[in-house]
């Protein structure tokens, strides 16, 4: 996620993301190796945050050669730490990747919709320059690629993009649209 410096709506602060939807429920990742990989592409820091419906906190932390830190943590437990006054936002969003498990976009933003106790709005970042690869879409496929060691054809297999149901990545769905 980005911050988007249009106001369009006065004191909410309006965040760009960029998703891939999985269509695996489970996806083992090797924390060493995607170490070694962001090591290797001089990415020297991931956080990533797994969100689902679990009790409780799991952490794995990897030091070296690139650090990364792994959070699994339910929904409530993540709203909390978004609006920890202890942890800014800006500070460590550069470098995360968040991992919504069975979510859509709505789910998204209902989660995302205060940070640091400020209202924020989620959306998708369609300006004039959408045609061109951003820094956000950069960094997530620098991620994806880390995170399946470079196996290009293991990923856009993954990727539900060609075969996604909209109520996954639309904000609202009229009820008539909806699959049944």
């Amino acid at each position: 996620m980005t911050i988007n410096n249009s106001k369009f709506k006065e004191y909410v602060t309006t965040l760009i993301s960029k998703i891939i939807i999985i269509n695996d429920d489970y996806v083992e990742i090797d924390f060493n190796t995607l170490s070694s990989t962001l090591n290797y592409m001089g990415i020297t820091r991931l956080n990533i945050f797994s969100i689902d419906n679990i009790e409780g906190i799991n952490k794995i932390v990897v030091k070296r050669p690139s650090e990364i830190l792994f959070i699994e943590l339910g929904s409530e437990e993540f709203v909390k730490f978004l609006n920890n006054p202890n942890e800014n936002f800006l500070d460590y969003n550069k470098n995360s990747l968040y991992i919504l498990r069975n979510s859509n976009y709505r789910d998204i933003k209902l989660l995302f919709n205060e940070i640091n106790n400020h209202k924020v709005d989620i959306g998708r970042g369609a300006g004039q320059k959408s045609h061109i690869i951003n820094p956000l879409e950069f960094r997530l496929y620098s991620y994806l690629m880390g995170m399946f060691n470079f196996n290009y054809n293991k990923l856009n297999k993954l990727s539900t993009n060609n075969h996604l149901d909209k109520f996954r990545y639309l904000p609202f769905i009229n009820k008539k649209t909806k699959k049944k």
